[in-house]
């Protein structure tokens, strides 16, 4: 009997989870965005992002480009109101992509939407990575001033 209740227990798994061992997607590169809804300010929220990252928004605040109030806003939007799936993923060394479409979101047309992110391990942890876009925005090789291309960043999150 207790050999029986063993093998239910594993079949249920493997029904409930699609294999005990699989990975959930939602928790997948550390749970990054789960951190990221809980977080709470920029001084949490910027644990999850790359050093190149954030030294690429205080470049931005030091040549007035944006405000430090708006270094928050230009960063992608995790809260209460926001769900997601994990669409796919791809990971080489401690480099990664992952595709997430936002099942809810506080902006309508954000929703259904896909997005992509590059993550990278840095300090033991993956974060994500926006250095390139935000320095691209300052290096004025873009349409526009640099705070209009922000401002585009900043829409597709």
């Amino acid at each position: 009997m207790k050999k029986r209740t063993i093998t239910i227990a594993v079949i249920v798994c493997l029904f409930a989870t699609g294999g005990c061992s699989q990975q959930r997607g939602a928790a997948s590169f550390d749970g990054i965005f789960e951190k990221l809804k809980k977080a709470r300010g920029f001084s949490e929220v910027k644990r999850y992002y790359t050093g190149g990252t954030i030294d690429a928004l205080d470049a931005a605040v030091g040549k007035g480009v944006i405000s430090e109030v708006e270094r928050l806003r230009i960063l992608p939007l995790f809260n209460d109101k926001t769900t997601w799936e994990e669409v796919s993923k791809k990971v080489d060394g401690t480099r990664g992509v992952i595709r997430i479409r936002y099942t809810e979101h506080p902006v309508e047309n954000m929703i259904g939407f896909d997005m992509d992110f590059r993550v990278v391990k840095e300090g033991g942890s993956w974060k994500i990575d926006l250095e390139d876009e935000i320095r691209r925005a300052l290096s004025g090789r873009q349409r526009g001033s640099p705070a209009d291309y922000i401002q585009r960043i900043k829409r597709r999150y």
